[in-house]
């Protein structure tokens, strides 16, 4: 349990220092690289990755993603959170927003996309 919630803390701590996930920002290019056309997102616009509390389990949380059409992309058991693939058509912030009102759940975040810059 102790080592669950130290990797729920280091997680937590690092997404805190992540930038907002929706803001848009060009790719800086190494000397001799092409620009980019148009500026790289930084977050998946059809995935989420839902934190659940384990204490209570995940069972209300996989009949609302049931529910809402989604599909489970990912179980990460030893960190107590599921990565979904939204349902064609549906927005992610509207959905970040309708599973952050499940009962069990801890945090709902947007499947980033992290580049490493040199």
């Amino acid at each position: 349990m102790m080592k669950r919630l130290i990797i729920l803390s280091l997680l937590l701590a690092t997404l805190a220092l992540t930038l907002d996930a929706r803001v848009v920002r060009p790719i800086r290019p190494r000397p001799g690289q092409e620009v980019p056309s148009k500026p790289q997102k930084l977050h998946s616009d059809n995935t989420l990755i839902i934190f659940y509390d384990s204490k209570s389990g995940k069972k209300t949380l996989m009949k609302a993603i049931k529910k809402y059409g989604a599909t489970v992309i990912y179980d990460y058991k030893n960190i107590s959170s599921i990565s979904i693939k939204l349902p064609e058509g549906k927005n992610v912030d509207e959905a970040k927003a309708h599973f952050e009102k499940v009962k069990g759940v801890i945090q709902v975040d947007y499947d980033k996309i992290m580049r490493i810059m040199r």
